[in-house]
């Protein structure tokens, strides 16, 4: 992980005083993105990982018997299969080492890997946080998206 990125992440973590479950993976997501110019796919995961959370959330509050709970299950579900294609996208490209962390940890079909998953999203829906309390992510410096597609 870069140093940039390692320092990114204390940062944020002093910032919310709150511990990363998953620093180290979200700074080789950070380090991929920035590697292979994915900054808009990242920032769309970022969105969809806090809808996911806050969705979690409300339904929590209200359970299954709740107004609009089948409604709420749904969004969740399309914002998880949303957020999960769009970090598969992302570390597709990894080193095989980085892709098969990604895939043993959060993409197998098996509960443990959704546990994680979800506690993944948590800790993304952090970063989108800290973005929307105006600071920058440490993208900024990697060639865009938009330059890419040329």
């Amino acid at each position: 992980m870069r140093e940039s990125i390692a320092q990114f992440l204390d940062n944020l973590q002093m910032h919310f005083n709150r511990t990363l479950t998953f620093a180290r993976e979200i700074g080789l997501l950070l380090d991929e993105t920035k590697r292979q110019g994915l900054d808009d796919l990242f920032r769309d995961a970022l969105f969809q990982a806090k809808f996911a959370t806050k969705t979690r959330e409300v339904m929590d509050r209200i359970g299954r018997g709740g107004e609009g709970f089948d409604k709420l299950s749904a969004e969740f579900q399309a914002s998880i299969e949303k957020t999960s294609a769009l970090l598969k996208t992302i570390v597709k490209e990894s080193p095989d080492e980085t892709k098969q962390l990604f895939v043993d940890k959060f993409f197998a079909l098996d509960q443990n890997s959704f546990s994680n998953f979800l506690t993944l999203l948590q800790d993304l829906s952090w970063l989108k946080n800290w973005e929307l309390d105006g600071n920058p992510l440490p993208l900024e410096q990697g060639p865009s998206t938009r330059s890419r597609q040329r």
